[in-house]
């Protein structure tokens, strides 16, 4: 299976905005640069589809820009790629007008390649947008905690006898 490039952008720039503070936002050109140099152009129309899905929210100005419009918990990956994948056919005999496909009536491809795909929206809809995120590297520890190292038993020396 293959995601529209279309698809991939968005859930790039959701990854991105996730790792931003609550309520900052990112240009357009920004998000273009630091995503690998994407068309601005491109990347305008992937952020305006995923403000018409209700994901991210714009604000025009200086200080205007990007940002999710909800938490990246309560974002579902196979609900927001369906949703981003939406009239597009995985084969020719998924089309809506039931395509030209010679084999359609003997065919069982069909079946089974729907039953991938809801079995891998079902795999997506486990995970949210937070889950994406990397963890954050842990703190210095002001005080260097020394590991004891590989524990060996030492043998207790008993005293010299007479």
């Amino acid at each position: 299976m293959r995601l529209l490039a279309s698809t991939d952008f968005a859930l790039r720039v959701l990854i991105r905005l996730a790792a931003e503070s609550e309520g900052q936002h990112l240009s357009v050109e920004a998000l273009a640069r630091e995503l690998g140099g994407l068309s601005r152009n491109h990347l305008h129309k992937v952020v305006q589809e995923l403000a018409a899905l209700g994901m991210v929210r714009t604000v025009r100005g200086a200080r205007g820009g990007v940002a999710l419009a909800k938490p990246p918990g309560e974002i579902r990956l196979g609900e927001l790629v369906q949703r981003l994948e939406a009239g597009q056919s995985l084969v020719e005999c998924f089309r809506a007008d039931g395509g030209a496909c010679v084999l359609t009536p003997r065919c069982r491809l069909k079946g089974m390649l729907g039953g991938a795909w809801a079995a891998f929206l079902r795999e997506l809809d486990r995970s949210t947008l937070a889950e994406c995120l990397a963890a954050a590297p842990p703190a210095p520890s002001l005080s260097p905690v020394r590991s004891p190292g590989p524990t060996a038993t030492r043998a207790k020396k008993l005293p010299a006898g007479p």
